[in-house]
């Protein structure tokens, strides 16, 4: 631009009085505001304007005569090219938005020449500065959580979570309401680590027990807070509900034997017949715990229409846990499912990667086989339709995963913090989780507690609605939830209240005609202007990006997932199936459930469903990982040090 307006073409250096003149340019256009500066760039640079229009402006701007430089910029209207006249009539809304550089300074983009880092995630991208046959990805690392608003429709799934499934090698645990994610990623994601399925109703389907999560009385209660969606306008209602949960799941903790510890067993505890209720309160008053032995004199001295109450309501609540698909993938754990074990082995595996000089992760070894990683993934599929019905079992699994990881993440920093053998800054990664439909979830505190608290925990949230008014019908707070999300990402919004929303975040902007106007109004974020954008905002900054074409659209994307599953082959590679429940005797404690026929049926037919389960189970796969073909080296098992960029399935950096 320099050498069209002040001459010195080819490659000859600029002498130094041009330099100077350059200098003094710079120095005026930087006088006239940003607004003047762009409209005067955009006539001077147009070549269907005459000489005599660019002097007259520059003449009037230097002098501070506004309303003639506007009368000048009103008669170019009519020789400018259509694409000058367009960028005239919108002069000062670039202003608005982040330049490239601001974005590269906020390290939004990584230069090819820096170590990647692991923890990126791919979100966008933006046209090259006067390159826009040119690409450069945007991206979000550090610390810090996620927010996405896009309705039903616009790709969120495609155009971001598969991707970055794709992608990122950290532990993760997904919301995947289609199973989209599994079927498209978990081939991908075996080579970083275990990757559990929970599915109810498939034969295949991996299992998670909230009980084995329970060792005492504060896990107890975190269960009872999940399992209570809160519901009634008098909080007495509610939290009598809790206490009651809380003492009968630790009771079928403390009480029932191994292999009838599950929340089955929890709901049978809410329909007792009089014998039984009164065998349970003579139980509970005589534990050795004085909890329980307090829970037992309330359920005694409570009036009974009271008691009835409480457990009609826990009995409403908890309909989804009756499920006999539920009942399968919940009375038991598959091996290795548990947060604190995948994020001490991710730990060590990462640690060790670090001592050692090279990037964590799968890679390559000398002798061409292959070494997965250790960060396991986590796929809770439930169909949308059934979304609703299955929020009890969503809001227990989702909720203890994360109070698990924040718990364990605390301890495991702490014991990082004081290996002097650690290199610092050494290449890691956060847990991430990805609630796609969170608002379908019910309010859990635990969430809105955890994107305030857990940003130096290595733990990050991506949360998904699909407008701000059904954000705001389940969360009191939700300003302040949004607030706390460091990365917002808007995709076409459909309703006024999430562009209006969009437009007052944005801002509005003087323009060089004497007026004020919106840099992006409610309308035109809804219209087809922003179809195939996105705007973002994180940190302090307004970013109008492009958004990656759908999975289902992107031939590049495709043809790399196809080379990649001829190359490693598409198997998942899965954990063993859990034992079955075992046959027991019942002792004195479970003596009401022997000669019980109809909990002796449930148990039987439970028994059966799982023993036919693991028999159409396909047989475990010989296949070990160290078996698995041969990969490019990402990273070399050999390498010095960390390797600047991994490669990365095309369309994300193009």
């Amino acid at each position: 631009m320099w050498k069209k307006l002040f001459g010195g073409g080819g490659e000859k250096e600029p002498s130094p009085r041009e330099i100077e003149r350059k200098r003094q340019f710079d120095r005026w256009l930087e006088g006239i505001g940003p607004e003047w500066a762009e409209a005067y760039m955009i006539l001077v640079t147009d070549p269907a304007i005459d000489q005599a229009f660019r002097e007259i402006l520059h003449y009037k701007l230097n002098e501070g005569d506004v309303e003639e430089a506007r009368k000048i910029l009103r008669q170019s209207m009519h020789f400018l090219t259509p694409d000058s006249r367009e960028k005239l009539r919108n002069v000062g809304q670039a202003q608005r938005w982040a330049t490239f550089d601001q974005i590269a300074e906020a390290g939004i983009v990584i230069s090819s020449n820096a170590t990647f880092p692991m923890d990126a995630l791919q979100i966008a991208k933006q046209p090259v500065p006067d390159r826009p046959d040119l690409e450069f990805p945007l991206y979000f690392r550090g610390e810090g959580h996620l927010l996405t608003v896009a309705p039903t429709g616009a790709g969120k799934g495609q155009r971001l979570i598969l991707p970055v499934l794709l992608d990122y090698e950290g532990p993760t645990v997904v919301l995947d309401p289609k199973g989209e994610n599994y079927e498209h990623t978990a081939w991908r994601r075996s080579l970083y680590g275990q990757v559990f399925k929970w599915a109810p109703g498939k034969a295949d389907s991996d299992c998670y027990n909230p009980l084995d999560r329970v060792t005492g009385w504060d896990e107890a209660r975190l269960l009872a807070e999940l399992l209570v969606i809160p519901q009634s306008k008098e909080p007495y209602w509610d939290e009598a509900a809790r206490d009651l949960l809380t003492g009968m799941i630790f009771y079928v903790v403390r009480k029932r034997p191994e292999g009838m510890r599950h929340m089955r067993a929890v709901c049978r505890m809410l329909a007792p017949s009089k014998a039984e209720f009164d065998d349970m309160v003579a139980d509970l008053q005589g534990s050795e715990d004085e909890r329980l032995q307090e829970l037992g004199n309330i359920l005694e001295s409570q009036p009974e229409t009271l008691r009835n109450s409480i457990m009609s309501t826990l009995r409403t609540q908890l309909l989804a846990w009756r499920s006999d698909d539920v009942a399968d993938v919940t009375s038991s754990t598959t091996p290795g499912w548990a947060v604190e074990d995948i994020l001490v082995r991710d730990n060590i595996a990462v640690t060790f990667a670090a001592k050692t000089g090279r990037a964590p992760g799968w890679y390559q070894r000398e002798d061409g086989g292959v070494t997965r990683g250790s960060a396991a993934t986590i796929y809770l599929i439930v169909p949308p339709e059934k979304m609703a019905s299955m929020r009890s079992v969503l809001r227990v699994i989702l909720g203890q995963h994360l109070s698990e990881a924040i718990r364990v993440r605390k301890m495991i920093d702490a014991v990082n913090a004081e290996d002097d053998s650690l290199p610092a800054g050494y290449l890691d990664w956060p847990m991430m989780f990805v609630f796609d439909e969170m608002p379908q979830l019910g309010y859990m505190r635990i969430i809105e507690d955890a994107v305030a608290i857990t940003r130096s925990y290595r733990i990050r949230l991506w949360l998904f609605a699909q407008d701000l008014a059904q954000l705001e019908e389940v969360y009191p707070k939700w300003r302040s939830l949004v607030a706390n999300c460091r990365s917002q990402i808007y995709l076409r919004p459909n309703d006024t209240r999430t562009a209006e929303h969009v437009a007052e975040r944005l801002g509005r902007r003087k323009d060089i005609w004497g007026g004020e106007d919106w840099v992006a109004s409610p309308q035109q974020l809804m219209g087809p202007e922003y179809r195939e954008d996105c705007v973002i905002f994180q940190d302090g900054l307004s970013i109008r990006a492009n958004m990656y074409p759908p999975y289902a659209t992107n031939e590049k994307l495709k043809e790399w997932v196809k080379q990649r599953q001829a190359e490693f082959g598409a198997e998942v590679i899965r954990a063993p199936r859990p034992a079955l429940t075992p046959e027991f005797e019942p002792d004195e404690d479970d003596a009401d459930l022997k000669d019980d026929p109809e909990y002796q049926a449930e148990l039987a037919a439970l028994q059966a469903r799982m023993r036919a389960r693991k028999g159409d189970t396909p047989p475990e796969a010989e296949t070990k990982p160290d078996d698995l073909p041969a990969k490019p080296p990402e990273p070399p098992s050999g390498a010095s040090e960390s390797p600047k960029r991994p490669p990365t399935p095309p369309g994300f950096d193009e």
